[in-house]
């Protein structure tokens, strides 16, 4: 029988507890703040919350470091792994993904990489599902190829919450940034086939923006379903935003599972932290 090592990295957003019980490495990408490097896993939305907007230091992600792959998958190979499954963040957000299959040829062990396309809980997701699979007795590439079909099933929706960290790393320009602060835009970004940031909408207020994620949600339930009829939604540290997009999502979809999590920090470095989201997978 195969034996096969899981991978992912740490915008799946993974607690330590759920990795360790399915058994999956957590590869952290790395932030730098103030140029100094902090691992993401060792970095809590409030310790960055207070280097970004107390003491005004300026934030930035990296990928893994490189080195650091390298070593792992040496260590998996002397363990008498026979392959790895990475599933990494969509290549629109970090290079991990290219990362990690360069350094799995470089250690010279054989890593199948997936772009999961997506990040948070639809990258879990994968993980789950091909943990699931692999419990079954599926073969590596009957696995691989089950996390190819489920990955175009996701759906995510988040507002963002602070124009100027978009426009610091360049996704958005000082003219929309000054424009969306004078006229109260929220905007509302999503995710393309590929697992790229992409504009979806811009409300007036953000009990507007809330509406236009939850008609979404309603109409993308009705016509292909929610896995589990579990839905995520997201805050950085806004609970209270939170708290408002629940309250529709139960009052619009009652019969749907509604659970609360938190955005990684890497995700806050760039949206900032009066963030909220949705995100699922079709059924």
């Amino acid at each position: 029988m195969t034996k096969i090592a899981w991978i992912t990295d740490s915008m799946a957003n993974f607690s330590q507890e759920e990795a360790s019980r399915l058994g999956v490495d957590i590869v952290p990408i790395q932030l730098i703040v103030d140029g100094n490097g902090y691992s993401e896993t060792k970095l809590s939305l409030e310790d960055l919350h207070r280097y970004m907007i107390d003491q005004k230091k300026e934030a930035k992600t990296s990928q893994p470091i490189f080195g650091d792959f390298i070593a792992r998958y040496e260590r998996l190979k002397e363990e008498g792994y026979d392959c790895a499954i990475a599933v990494h963040c969509s290549n629109g957000l970090s290079s991990t993904a290219k990362n990690s299959k360069a350094a799995a040829e470089a250690a010279d062990f054989t890593v199948y990489t997936i772009d999961s396309h997506a990040a948070l809980e639809a990258q879990q997701e994968l993980v789950r599902i091909g943990k699931a699979a692999e419990a079954e007795g599926k073969s590596v590439e009957e696995i691989v190829a089950l996390l190819e079909a489920w990955r175009d099933k996701k759906n995510f929706f988040m507002i963002i919450g602070n124009m100027e960290t978009m426009r610091r790393g360049g996704r958005v320009s000082s003219g929309e940034m000054f424009l969306a602060n004078i006229l109260n835009i929220k905007p509302i970004i999503t995710l393309d086939e590929t697992g790229k940031v992409i504009p979806f909408k811009k409300a007036r207020s953000l009990k507007k923006a809330y509406a236009e994620m939850v008609s979404e949600l309603e109409r993308r339930h009705a016509e292909n379903g929610v896995k589990d009829n579990r839905v995520f939604v997201q805050t950085a540290l806004a609970p209270n935003m939170q708290d408002d997009l629940v309250a529709l999502i139960e009052s619009k979809l009652p019969g749907l599972e509604v659970v609360r999590t938190r955005f990684c920090p890497s995700i806050a470095v760039h949206a900032g932290f009066e963030t909220v989201g949705v995100l699922w997978l079709n059924a």
